[in-house]
């Protein structure tokens, strides 16, 4: 009896989309941990209790959106499921915190100084790259997303499992 290679086993959409957005959401809330703790600065904790819901409704709505996919419910579920990972995790998390407060903030800073990158990025809100570990996991949220955004694409095209 031929067994079937995990490789060969396709991974659903559902999985997909859920796996990257809540890495995602795991990711963001550890960075903004430490960057409460290494700036001490404790209203970046704001990202786990927005985090925490996200990932419940995204993980519920992919579980429905799987479990009916041919139904509407099954539709508007995973629609739903589609529309909050690509406004919140991928929208929110991964283009304006990834992309513009860490990507574009540090090409700004290491490209064209310091007084080119404090234009947009004031302090005491926004900090300047001094710490390797906080930039790099702000810097991946942006990846991150994208990855993201593409496996949440195909809950949008129609009835899948």
């Amino acid at each position: 009896m031929a067994e079937l290679s995990a490789s060969r086993v396709p991974i659903s959409p559902f999985r997909r989309a859920g796996a990257s957005a809540l890495l995602l959401l795991a990711l963001t809330s550890v960075h903004h941990a430490y960057g409460a703790y290494i700036y001490e600065t404790p209203w970046r904790l704001h990202i786990v209790q927005l985090s925490v819901p996200a990932a419940i409704l995204i993980t519920g709505a992919l579980a429905v959106g799987w479990s009916k996919a041919t139904t509407r419910l099954g539709r508007a579920a995973s629609w739903l499921a589609a529309i909050v990972i690509l406004a919140f995790p991928v929208a929110m998390i991964g283009v304006w915190e990834g992309g513009w407060n860490h990507v574009l903030k540090n090409i700004l800073y290491f490209g064209f100084g310091e007084d080119t990158a404090r234009a947009l990025f004031p302090a005491p809100i926004y900090r300047l790259p001094d710490d390797l570990t906080f930039e790099l996991t702000g810097i991946a949220q942006l990846p991150l997303a994208v990855i993201a955004a593409l496996n949440t694409i195909p809950l949008l095209r129609g009835p899948v499992r």
